[in-house]
């Protein structure tokens, strides 16, 4: 039987729980030292899964996350590069993964993740922005985002894009976050998001777009949306 857990930023993960409901487990993530604060506490700065369910891991914050991980039996790798304060060299975790595509900064990318996604035939795509996790929402076969070279790069590839307006994601300490950050995909086919779609100038286009994915939507309507590092699931054996 397949299960999934969240990993969300500690720091909201009271307002994410009741976003939830009962539909899995949350759980506080784990503060990076060497990443600015506004983003230290974020999982889609340090951990990516992989298709075997493993998790790799920026190896600073291995030890605790393998603490935090070990009761679900979720198989946790090191990961080697190290990832510091200054864009890019925080980046090296933050990877898109869809439909056998994965984009990426990869000249900054760690290697484990390189090496299992060219293992299982994912295609890598080289991209500008290295926030590629957070900068864009891959709902099955559909991207949403505000920045052009993942949009460019994923209509390049054939998959459905929609672009939206930059900004309209609050994220302190920085002039906005990223769409991808504000929400998170649940096992029953639900897009969640931090906040309200209603708050942003694409909303109603977003929801649509979801929607014809053949996903829901679940938001907190009239609340700015809030890059929270990505509402980050893993899934696993239970």
């Amino acid at each position: 039987m397949r299960k999934q857990i969240y990993i969300v930023d500690g720091r909201y993960r009271e307002d994410i729980s009741r976003l939830l409901g009962k539909d899995g487990t949350v759980l506080p993530s784990v503060r990076c030292e060497n990443l600015a604060e506004p983003v230290s506490y974020h999982p889609d700065m340090v951990l990516f899964q992989n298709d075997l369910g493993e998790v790799i891991c920026e190896p600073t914050v291995y030890e605790a996350y393998s603490r935090l991980l070990s009761p679900f039996g979720i198989p946790l790798v090191q990961g080697k590069k190290r990832i510091f304060c200054d864009y890019p060299e925080d980046v090296a975790y933050n990877v898109l993964s869809t439909r056998g595509f994965a984009f990426a900064r990869w000249d900054k990318t760690e290697e484990k993740i390189a090496e299992v996604l060219q293992q299982k035939g994912v295609q890598k795509i080289q991209v500008a922005q290295g926030y590629s996790r957070c900068g864009a929402l891959a709902v099955d076969g559909g991207i949403i985002t505000a920045d052009p070279s993942i949009s460019k790069a994923a209509e390049g590839v054939g998959l459905s894009v929609l672009t939206i307006c930059p900004g309209h994601v609050m994220l302190p300490g920085y002039d906005y976050g990223f769409i991808g950050g504000a929400a998170g995909i649940l096992e029953e086919k639900t897009v969640v998001f931090y906040g309200g779609l209603d708050t942003h100038p694409d909303g109603a286009r977003i929801k649509d777009f979801i929607l014809k994915q053949g996903y829901a939507v679940r938001d907190l309507p009239g609340r700015l949306l809030l890059d929270v590092g990505t509402i980050f699931a893993v899934t696993f054996s239970a």
